[in-house]
């Protein structure tokens, strides 16, 4: 029984441990958005989920947290998250949107995620706003996608 406790004790130490080492994802807020563009011109990536989404939860709890994948993207560009369904009216980039009517998903989440129309969960866009360039990728995206994204792109991959 003790022997049992004691390994059990030291797993628990060493997920620990790896969390602690581990980089969070950095995610600017809406709200913060526009000053930190001003003082820091960067590109947007914008992740738009639900609550009832299990892809978009596992792109959050699993892709977004390797550490290389965090690290990359909040170093190369402001990451916010937008829930489609939210009731709130938000600004980005100095327009305001309101929240989609009864069934509908937010204005926001359909003008940036919408691809032929259609919007499916997770979207993760990528954003240039000097350059007015969009970036849509449609569904799960693992760790080796982003990764592809970033350095077909140019961007440093560490």
């Amino acid at each position: 029984m003790k022997k049992t406790l004691t390994i059990w004790a030291i797993l628990c130490m060493l997920f620990s441990i790896g969390k602690v080492n581990g980089q969070a994802m950095s995610w600017t807020s809406i709200e913060n958005l526009k000053d930190s563009l001003r003082s820091n011109p960067k590109p947007i990536m914008v992740f738009i989920h639900t609550d009832w989404c299990k892809y978009c939860k596992m792109q959050e709890n699993i892709t977004f947290q390797k550490p290389k994948v965090a690290s990359s993207l909040s170093t190369n560009f402001y990451c916010i998250k937008i829930n489609a369904e939210s009731k709130e009216e938000l600004v980005f980039l100095g327009r305001k949107y309101k929240p989609g009517k009864s069934g509908d998903y937010h204005t926001l989440a359909k003008m940036l995620g919408s691809k032929n129309g259609r919007l499916l969960f997770p979207t993760t866009v990528f954003f240039a706003p000097l350059s007015q360039s969009f970036e849509r990728l449609q569904g799960l995206q693992t760790a080796k996608d982003l990764e592809r994204f970033i350095i077909k792109n140019g961007m440093e991959f560490k």
